[in-house]
């Protein structure tokens, strides 16, 4: 029988201080539990639980001195009552795994007793708790009581909650569209977002615009922003006069400096090319924020042109199911903003894997995998498990596609895949790159497109910062080359493949034809097959490497031998991950030792979690705290050393040896280390490299005949972003 949660029989929690803090920042909190009528059992136990996807600083109870330490005090009437600290991973029921467990022994608790639990105690020299590192209004610790030591909770009615809000000035970030038509208005934006990601409120300052390429008329001189404000402006009524005419815009203050994707205005009867979204979640199942504040921030402070929401179904109730509806009513406009409805078909991988659901319009279903976490069973009759049940439901709709990918559970297309359902994979999101997917259906001779979004729970669509938690990745993006921004265009756009992904939110712009046809396009071929197009990217371009199904058949690169005369600049990098499933994570902390010679600066390297990086610098030696899910990390490095110099790279994954006179030319040396394409890799870089723009021009001059040949691209900038294009399928006679 559940207990009574009145507040006067179970207690009642507060913390202190409860006003709002900024994101990731370092703090003291206390959490206090006052006892109520029923009093607390000996060996009862107290759980505080924060969501899945929050990364508060895990508390820790041994060590005073170290970050996020933490104790407990007892006020009671019994004098031989004690209270101690765990802490558990999975402690409570989806989405409130993580609990800090408060145990009683020793004598029982009194009415009116009170337990404080004191988060980054700082009295031994400990720094506090580091705060979670991304936005969230109503941040909720959710006190769970079980007063009588049955280890059956109840959430307190009224837990504690705090603001989570955007901290200072780490970056500028400007936002454009890549393709306009010439004369027409189009809105851009501008924000300064702290160390996390997050958009900035905690600073004061103006940002000075202006084009750097083509004019941009409407551009306005400044925009200003006071502590307090969300620093994002949106910049409306902005014009490039002329077809062809080509820019960035440009943003400073102070020594902050940045230049937008490349803007280039496009003819009438040219596809444009629209960004989007499509996979997230919020508090409706295991993420953070509301729904309405998922969407308003993927509209508002990333830019984006088109989100879909991905709830995951065995979680998802009828009412907000609704409610879900009810917002996207409210804000899809065409023109604007499209939405599509959506969730996420979450079935285990021996029964399909995940699947995104996506509709075209309003006649859209909920098909679950199971009722896991929806007590309401009246519709556990149109549940589909395995995901052959969902193909044969769906079997037939023009309306409807599915696009697996993977999250915590991964998709198995090999076991399971639907053709006519399933025109795209999605191979890069928060939780890391999986071109292995991709691999998976080009292995199968599946014709699919390729797609990369976010998979967030912070509510951060369009802009989904890795924060400190599990997820390895910056979150990607789709772009679409459509002729309107409308569900319909978009919508059939996506269902022919005319799409390409991104990682980190970086808009790079992407053209491929084959033979002439455009991307994602299927025809025929005799002969040579000549594959041309252009990269600009957002940063300097290092390889575009052009694939030809599963082959690479060319790798082109702006790096020439003159490139690499007189660098000293070397990278040492590491990628992949264990599994394809949950564990994923692989740790690569370690080290670099140069055996002669001596370090004169070292950068991390895609490291995109800013409590990840270098830790020790040393002449010879640095050290490193680092993971990968499928992802890139690594440092790069100048040195001053003879050719006879070795470098000496350790890390619990694999310890290489690689003379500096093997990297001379450039090159890049591979050494695989199994998992799911663990590998290191090592390069010397060009002494400079500034070129964003290149050229493809490449001719395929005898494929296989009697085959379907998948012609794709693969770009990599310097930074490490990359991009991803939908293959064109060509027969060969």
């Amino acid at each position: 029988m559940p207990i009574k949660i009145d507040a006067r029989f179970v207690g009642r929690a507060w913390i202190t201080p409860d006003t709002p803090v900024a994101a990731g920042a370092w703090g003291t909190w206390t959490f206090t539990y006052e006892v109520g009528v029923y009093g607390y059992d000996e060996r009862a136990r107290l759980k505080i639980a924060s969501r899945f996807a929050s990364d508060w600083g895990r508390p820790q109870f041994t060590d005073p001195r170290a970050p996020n330490y933490t104790t407990v005090r007892l006020e009671s009437r019994c004098a031989t009552a004690v209270a101690s600290l765990a802490f558990e991973p999975r402690g409570q029921v989806r989405p409130w795994f993580k609990c800090l467990v408060a145990s009683v022994a020793d004598g029982s608790l009194y009415p009116g007793d009170r337990l404080h639990i004191t988060l980054g105690d700082t009295s031994g020299g400990s720094p506090g708790s580091r705060a979670q590192t991304f936005r969230e209004k109503g941040c909720e610790w959710r006190f769970f009581v079980d007063p009588f030591g049955t280890e059956l909770y109840e959430a307190l009615a009224d837990s504690p909650v705090m603001d989570v809000v955007g901290g200072s000035l780490h970056r500028l970030v400007a936002v454009a569209p890549t393709t306009v038509r010439p004369g027409q208005p189009f809105d851009a934006l501008v924000k300064a977002e702290d160390v996390w990601g997050n958009p900035c409120e905690r600073f004061d300052g103006e940002i000075v615009l202006a084009a750097a390429g083509a004019p941009v008329h409407g551009l306005p001189s400044t925009v200003r922003w006071k502590s307090g404000d969300l620093a994002v402006a949106r910049l409306t009524g902005l014009r490039l006069a002329t077809e062809s005419a080509e820019t960035r815009l440009a943003a400073a203050h102070g020594e902050h400096r940045v230049e937008s994707n490349l803007v280039r205005a496009v003819a009438n009867g040219e596809p444009k090319t629209w960004w989007g979204d499509l996979h997230g979640q919020t508090r409706a199942t295991v993420g953070t924020g509301t729904i309405e504040e998922y969407f308003a921030f993927g509209r508002d402070v990333a830019l984006l042109d088109m989100m879909c929401h991905q709830a995951n179904d065995f979680q998802v109730t009828e009412a907000e199911w609704q409610r879900l509806r009810a917002q996207i009513d409210r804000f899809h406009a065409d023109g604007r903003c499209v939405i599509f409805v959506g969730y996420e078909w979450s079935g285990m991988t021996p029964g399909g894997g995940d699947r995104n659901v996506m509709f075209r319009g309003d006649a859209a279903a909920l098909h679950r995998s199971s009722h896991a976490e929806v007590d309401d069973m009246s519709d556990a009759a149109t549940d589909c498990f395995p995901v052959t049940e969902l193909f044969a439901q769906l079997r037939g709709r023009d309306d409807v596609m599915l696009i697996p990918h993977i999250g915590g559970r991964y998709a198995d297309i090999v076991g399971f895949h639907d053709p006519a359902l399933e025109p795209l994979v999605e191979i890069y999101s928060d939780w890391g790159r999986f071109e292995w997917l991709l691999e998976d259906a080009l292995r199968g001779g599946y014709r699919v497109g390729v797609v990369a979004n976010s998979d967030g729970h912070k509510g951060r669509p369009g802009a989904s910062h890795p924060g400190a938690s599990q997820f390895g990745a910056y979150g990607g993006l789709t772009c679409v080359l459509a002729d309107a921004l409308t569900r319909e265009a978009v919508f059939e756009a996506l269902k022919a493949r005319r799409c390409y992904g991104v990682t980190a939110a970086q808009r790079i712009h992407v053209e491929l034809a084959v033979n002439g046809l455009p991307m994602g396009a299927e025809g025929r071929a005799r002969g040579p097959v000549r594959i041309t197009g252009r990269v600009a990217g957002t940063g300097a371009v290092e390889r575009v490497d052009i694939f030809r199904g599963l082959e690479l058949i060319r790798t082109v690169s702006p790096y020439t031998a003159r490139s690499f005369e007189g660098s000293r600049r070397y990278r040492i990098a590491w990628a992949g991950s264990r599994v394809r499933g949950r564990d994923r994570l692989t740790v690569w902390d370690g080290s670099l030792e140069l055996s002669e010679g001596r370090i004169d600066a070292a950068e991390p390297f895609a490291m995109e979690n800013p409590e990840k990086g270098i830790t020790t610098r040393a002449e010879r030696r640095i050290a490193w705290v680092s993971n990968t899910t499928g992802d890139d990390d690594g440092v790069d490095v100048s040195v001053t050393a003879p050719a006879s110099a070795v470098f000496h790279f350790r890390t619990p994954v694999i310890s290489l040896d690689v003379p500096l006179a093997e990297l001379a030319d450039g090159a890049t040396k591979t050494f695989p280390a199994g998992g799911v394409d663990l590998r290191a890799f090592a390069r010397r870089l060009p002494a400079r490299n500034l070129t964003r723009d290149l050229a493809i021009d490449v001719t395929d001059a005898t494929p296989p005949r009697g085959a379907c040949a998948a012609y794709w691209i693969r770009v990599t900038q310097e930074d490490g972003a990359q991009a991803w294009t939908s293959p064109v399928y060509l027969d060969v006679d």
